[in-house]
């Protein structure tokens, strides 16, 4: 038996690893990959040199090196978030339309090999990029009071961990995906989803004893960050001040390996022939559908968008038109369905907003739901802006447009303000909550509008950030990955800097910082704690809008040149 088994054995490895030898090779090479570990490497190395002793001296307390290991932690799950979601994602899709996966189909590789060959060049590419972390954490080490154990063991642990999950979501995105933006979208989607959105509901719900406050505790088991926190020794999530019963990072773990196993289990199923040959479904008969079906098409559709549409006036931007009548989100259909979950939001945040003022008050609440909306905004944005140039120039169209007699500034116009109708609908998920909020603390009037005000202009500071981007580049897929990362580094690296107040930034410093994040303003605005001693408000204003007209100047020259012969 055991004869038998071994060139079994030995054929799976072999198989597994020609995939993994051919794979891991082409990461290293791309000038995307260097680019990622040279600026890894620089921010931690910057970050061990802040945090450094100034007098040489090492901290006998332990505070100064538990410190920071904390930003170094956060450092590196900002890093794998950011980095390892995009690689998964597009390299099956561009397997796909390179035609090199039928090669794999039809070779004598089978299909388990086919997906552990590429999941064990991404984890090696992974190790890769914590490889690169570890002279800043042995800096660290250095600086005494960390256990390599029991701190920075885990924590490689930890982060080990995710990064298998997004590896597997990653790959499992990928067979759905149709185009490597849009696997771009929905990875990042889901990371975002899994690491950030599962932490929203135990935020409003912690504290009680319902079965909702059950649920939201084990939803949050799906994100490292309950388990990153216990291991740093912060302060518990809990607003009755008790600490989490239990390891979170036993949970956690427990939780991650099951959804490792189910999204492994599902990518292998569709690794087949069919990723070739997508077949769309023909429909059914709308008078051969039950009764309750028919109901939902009259209520989902109750303008037919297949119906024939009528000539664009003369007063209509015809960009704009274009764009909602060929963006897959910009079809009325899909228009239709963001207002339905946007009144949907509305009214569960709503609830919420009432529920929670009772035990937190309204600032805090504030807090969450202004946090929520702006990572909402930095996952649909990039996503919907960062093809509006690079996608018409990669499939072609960019040429039909230039033998219009549009102008550049009208084609700029009308793209932009397809983007921001879509944005602007998202913003209004939120509006009820703040009408809760100003009538419970009617005072609360004038900040309210501050926060709004904030939220508008990061939403259109964003927007052009990415669609500038997006002139730039020729693939969609990058400027996809390079707006996420620029949008990251604004938002989530601005309140890096904040977290670090005191040690070793000053306050004066931070506070300039945060000028150029409409999100610190918006929290400000509402006297979150810890902003509540910062004047951001107009200054953020300021930054903002005028970074915003200057991104749009050069959007206009950028795209004036794209339009010029060649």
């Amino acid at each position: 038996m055991s004869v038998a088994a071994e060139p079994i054995q030995q054929g799976f490895l072999r198989g597994t690893l020609v995939v993994a030898e051919r794979e891991y090779p082409a990461l290293l090479r791309s000038k995307q990959t260097g680019w990622i570990l040279l600026t890894v490497a620089f921010c931690f190395a910057a970050t061990v040199i802040l945090k450094w002793p100034a007098s040489a001296v090492a901290d006998l307390s332990g505070s100064q090196p538990r410190e920071a290991f904390a930003t170094l932690a956060y450092c590196m799950l900002i890093s794998v978030v950011l980095v390892i979601p995009g690689f998964p994602a597009t390299g099956i899709v561009r397997e796909i339309k390179q035609r090199t996966m039928e090669l794999l189909l039809n070779s004598p590789l089978q299909r388990h090999e086919i997906y552990f060959g590429k999941a064990l060049a991404l984890v090696a590419f992974v190790f890769t990029l914590l490889a690169v972390t570890f002279p800043a954490l042995a800096c660290c080490y250095a600086m005494g009071g960390i256990s390599l154990p029991g701190d920075i063991g885990l924590l490689y642990f930890l982060i080990l961990i995710l990064c298998l999950e997004m590896v597997a979501v990653g790959l499992l995105v990928g067979t759905y995906a149709g185009s490597p933006e849009s696997a771009l979208r929905w990875a990042y989607g889901a990371v975002f989803g899994l690491v950030f959105a599962t932490m929203i509901p135990w935020q409003f719900m912690q504290g009680n004893d319902t079965i909702a406050a059950q649920g939201a505790d084990i939803i949050r088991n799906l994100s490292p960050i309950p388990a990153l926190r216990q291991l740093l020794g912060e302060a518990s999530l809990n607003a009755d001040g008790l600490g989490d019963t239990g390891s979170m990072m036993m949970r956690y773990v427990i939780v991650t390996l099951i959804a490792i196993v189910v999204a492994a289990y599902q990518t292998i199923r569709r690794l087949n022939h069919s990723l070739l040959d997508r077949s769309r479904s023909q429909g059914i008969i709308t008078d051969d559908l039950g009764a309750s079906d028919r109901w939902y098409r009259r209520i989902m559709f109750l303008i037919d968008p297949q119906r024939r549409k009528k000539g664009i006036p003369f007063y209509m931007n015809p960009v704009l038109v274009k764009e909602f009548r060929s963006r897959q989100f910009g079809r009325l259909h899909w228009l239709l369905r963001l207002i339905a979950g946007c009144a949907t939001l509305s009214l569960l945040l709503t609830v919420l907003t009432t529920l929670g003022t009772v035990d937190w008050g309204v600032e805090r609440i504030a807090g969450i739901i202004i946090i929520a909306q702006v990572a909402l905004i930095i996952v649909l944005t990039p996503g919907i802006a960062g093809g509006l140039i690079a996608g018409e120039i990669e499939g072609g169209g960019w040429n039909l447009l230039r033998v219009t007699p549009l102008r550049a500034g009208r084609i700029v116009r009308g793209k932009l303000v397809s983007v921001l109708i879509t944005l602007g609908l998202v913003l209004c998920a939120t509006l009820p909550s703040y009408a809760v909020m100003m009538k419970i603390k009617p005072i609360l009037e004038q900040q309210v509008y501050q926060v709004l005000i904030s939220l508008v202009l990061a939403a259109v500071f964003s927007l052009m950030i990415s669609a500038v981007i997006s002139t730039f580049f020729r693939s969609t897929a990058v400027c996809t990955s390079v707006s996420y990362g620029v949008l990251l580094l604004l938002f989530v690296g601005t309140m890096a800097v904040w977290a670090n107040m005191g040690s070793p930034f000053s306050h004066r410093f931070v506070e300039n910082i945060l000028s150029v994040n409409p999100m610190a303003g918006a929290l400000n605005a509402m006297d979150v704690q810890g902003f509540e001693d910062f004047n951001l408000v107009p200054r953020t204003w300021y930054v903002s809008g005028i970074s915003s007209v200057v991104l749009f100047v050069i959007l206009q020259i950028r795209t004036w040149q794209l339009c010029q012969p060649d």
